[in-house]
This record gives C-alpha cells, structure tokens and sequence, in this order.
C-alpha cells in the first residue's frame, strides 16, 4: 500500500510544473514553448550585440554616415540589452512556483511598457534611414508582440491568478480561468519572434554590421590614398614653387653677367676723355663722356626696371600656378569623395544583397587605385612634365639679355678702342679721326639707344606673354582632365547601382 502511494505521489510530481507563481499539475505545455522562446530569444540577442559590437569604431566623413554608423551600433546594443533583459523576466515570471500574484507581473508589464513607449523606427531611425526600406527587417513584430504580453498579463494573468485557491492546482483548474487560446497565442507570438530574430533579424544585422566595416575601411583606403596623392602632389608643386624662385635670382644674376666689363669700358672711355686738353678732341671730350655716361645709365635703368618686370611676373605666375593646381586638386579632391560617399551609401543600403555588396568592394578597390594615379599622374603631369616647363620661357629671354649685354659691351669696347694709345701729343690727323669717329658714333646712338632698350622692354613683355600662356594650358590640362574623371567616375558608379 505504501508503495503504490509512492508511486502515485512520483507520479503527481512528475507531471507537476511552476507557472506564473503556482503549480499546475500535470504541466502546461504553452509554458515550455514560452520559455524555449524566451531562452532563444535571450540568446539571439546576445548574438546580435556581439554582431554590432565586433564591428568596432566606424569612421565616415559625412555627418549622415557617421550618425547612422554610430547610432547602429549604439542603438541595436542597447536595444536588444533591453530585450533579452525583458525576456529573462518573462521566463522567470513564467517558471515561478511562488510568489505575490497581485504583484509579480507588475516589473515585467512596467519594463515593457517603457519598451514599447519608444517605437523601433524612434531607436533605430538614424541608421534605418540609410537602408531601402524593402530590405530591411520587420521590427514592428517586437512592440506588437510585447505588447500581447502586455496584454496578457495584464488583463488575463493579473486578474485571473489571483482567483485560485491553493498554489497547487489542476491544468483542469488552470485552463478554466487562464484561457488555453491566450496562452497559445503569446507562446506563439513569442516564439515567432524569436525564430524571426534568429532567421532574418540576426542574418541582417551581420550583414549590415560587416557592410559598415566594409564601407569605413574602404573609405581609410580612399583617404590615405588621397593623402598620398596629395603629398606627390604637393612635393612636386614645391619642387615648382622652388625654381620659380631659383629662375628669379638665375635673371638677376644674368642680368649682372657683363655689368663689371660694361661699366670698366664706359670708365676707361671717360677717364679717357678728361686727359684730352688739345683743341680737336678735347673740346668735346666733356660732352663725349656725358653722352656715354647717359648711354650707360639708360641702358642699366632700363635693363634693372624690366629684371624687377621680369620678376613680378614670375612671383604672380608663381602664385598663379599654384593656386591653379590647388583649386584644380582641391576639385579633384571633391569629386571622388562625392563618389565615394554615394557609392558608400549605396553599399550599404544594399547590405543585404551579397552580389551588389560583392561588386561594391571590387568597385571600391579598383576605384581608389585608379583614382589616386589619376590624382598622382594625370593632373600631377599638367604642371610637371616637359610640355609645362616653367624654365623654358626665361632661358629663352635671358639669352636675349645677354646678346644685349654683348652688344652694349661691344659698342663701348669700340669708343676704348678708338681711343686707343692717343692722347694730346699723337698726330693731329689721329686726334681729328677720332673727333669724327665720336661725333658719328653718338650721333648714331641717339637711334641705336632706343632700340636697344625697347629690346629690353619686348624681352619682359614676351616672358610675360609666355607665361600667360603657361599657365592657360596648365588651367586647360586641369580642366579637361577633372571633366573626363567627372565622367569616367559618374558612369562607372552608375555602371555599379545598374547592377
């Protein structure tokens, strides 16, 4: 007798199940569906904030991306921090054999009100807003679901548990007060949810998560790819900057080449000219050694006006060119960080689609390569090979310089050597020779005087003529190079969203 009342009693405690602060024999098959559920749950969202957070630190240039990147992996942590907190209570709740019956479901119902006080679109909007809207999870499901729950224990656990007698009652007795249809339908709805987060809600947030990782390491590529360029570009514009100034002293320099031999012959000939007393030479010696002297200072000022030309317009070509190849970069610059701003944000509205994502970082990746030898050597080449040369114009105007400076030593060479060895004593046919050779030599500078110095003032107008048209073509050779990339770009990012 006693044994089959042993067996009886193991059998009762067999059947016997903790549920929402009772026990309920035999056991209520909708509270393990519920607690698998919740248990799935708990563990999938454990899943997807280690998803988010073994993403790492996102960096994007745009307050868009940065703000979506960033919210994403903040507000799915959290979110779901909340959701597995909340599950745990409704599993505990679930699988509770005592308790207060008015109250035990009162922090569960208070935690998920505040829940779903916050709708899903509210916490993720930031980073929802970059997705298409036809790719992305229903999380609606969450609020509707917890708010069954809600529902559930409010109006049907709350008010009916409270009714039973004893602790230990019959599934009988249970069913006859909690309604098995509500029962099934929470356990359902919950386990639904779960299965929808395990299946798409999970899948998605892994894909979206490494499609941001994608996106901000492509996005470094591009910058430190563009810093490269940038630093090519901006050694060789130095490099520029710095024969510009070279080429400016190289004509000062030129200019004082034949200055000392100049300036002795123009001495000789007026010390020359002051020891002659006699009545043929000496009476316009005083007269000769001014005329060399204006000749002399004439040609200096001028020669020292058009070398200070000469260097304004290579010190505002300087600038000029500079400013052309910063602009032109500065544009350049721009454009490809427009496409790659669009193409990042195309990838990642299309997180879900793994061939476009595919494609996107083959794209990526053959873009930034081909984008920073654009940068490094289409428009680099505009102001830095042979056709651009900065030096030409100047080597060309200083030879002028110097056959100038030839013919002016010349021309006074020819008065020290008339001279010669004469001197008030030499015959006086030798001493009325060099009177007209002196008389006919400065009447004719009075026209060789002018040419030469408007020889001085056409030298620095054409360098500035040349170089006009240096940095015309510069601009041209920047400007038809940013308008193919512009093209060449455009269509290959279209070629990318057309996949």
């Amino acid at each position: 007798m006693k044994l089959v009342k042993v067996c009886l009693l193991f059998l009762s405690l067999v059947g016997c199940e903790a549920l929402f602060g009772i026990e309920v024999t035999p056991n209520i098959p909708e509270a393990a569906i519920i607690t698998n559920a919740c248990l799935k749950l708990v563990s999938v969202s454990q899943q997807i904030r280690q998803s988010v957070n073994n993403v790492g630190e996102l960096s994007f240039s745009t307050s868009l991306l940065q703000s979506g990147a960033t919210s994403f992996i903040s507000s799915v942590s959290q979110t779901y921090t909340t959701l597995a907190a909340i599950a745990q209570e409704v599993n505990t709740v679930t699988n509770a054999n005592s308790g207060n019956l008015n109250t035990m479901f009162s922090v569960a119902v208070t935690n998920m009100k505040a829940f779903t006080a916050i709708t899903i679109d509210e916490r993720f909007a930031k980073w929802l807003i970059l997705q298409n809207s036809g790719s992305t999870p229903d999380f609606s499901t969450i609020i509707l679901t917890l708010n069954q729950v809600i529902d559930f224990f409010e109006n049907t656990l709350q008010t009916g548990m409270p009714t039973f007698a004893s602790n230990r009652i019959s599934q009988a007795t249970f069913y006859s007060v909690i309604s098995k249809q509500k029962v099934s339908t929470v356990a359902q709805k919950l386990t639904e949810m779960a299965d929808y987060h395990e299946t798409v809600v999970l899948p998605f947030v892994n894909r979206l998560g490494s499609t941001f990782r994608l996106a901000s390491d492509k996005l470094t590529m591009f910058l430190t790819s563009m810093d490269q360029a940038f630093q090519h570009m901006d050694g060789t514009l130095t490099s520029t900057y710095a024969r510009f100034i070279e080429l400016s002293k190289t004509a000062r320099l030129t200019a004082n080449e034949m200055q000392p031999t100049i300036r002795s012959s123009v001495q000789q000939f007026t010390k020359q000219m002051q020891e002659f007393t006699d009545l043929y030479v000496g009476g316009s010696a005083s007269e000769y050694a001014k005329s060399a002297t204006d000749l002399y200072n004439s040609y200096l000022n001028t020669l020292t006006e058009q070398i200070k030309v000469i260097e304004n317009n290579l010190e505002s070509t300087r600038y000029a060119y500079s400013d052309s190849v910063l602009v032109s970069f500065g544009q350049a610059l721009a454009l490809g960080f427009g496409i790659m701003t669009q193409s990042l944000l195309f990838t990642i509205q299309n997180a879900t689609n793994r061939t476009k994502v595919s494609c996107s970082e083959q794209a990526f990746n053959k873009f930034i390569n081909d984008y920073g030898n654009f940068l490094r050597n289409s428009l680099c080449e505009c102001f830095s090979t042979t056709d651009y040369d900065i030096s030409t114009p100047v080597n060309a105007q200083m030879t002028t310089v110097r056959d100038i400076q030839k013919d002016v030593a010349q021309y006074f060479n020819q008065l020290t050597s008339a001279v010669g060895g004469l001197s008030n004593s030499s015959p006086q046919s030798a001493r009325m020779q060099l009177d007209m050779f002196l008389t006919a030599f400065f009447s004719q500078s009075n026209s060789i005087t002018p040419t030469i110095l408007q020889q001085l003032v056409s030298m620095a107008t054409e360098l500035g003529v040349d170089y006009n048209l240096l940095i015309g073509r510069t601009r041209y050779c920047l400007a038809i190079n940013l308008a193919v990339a512009d093209r060449m770009w455009t269509n290959r990012i279209n070629g990318l969203v057309a996949v």
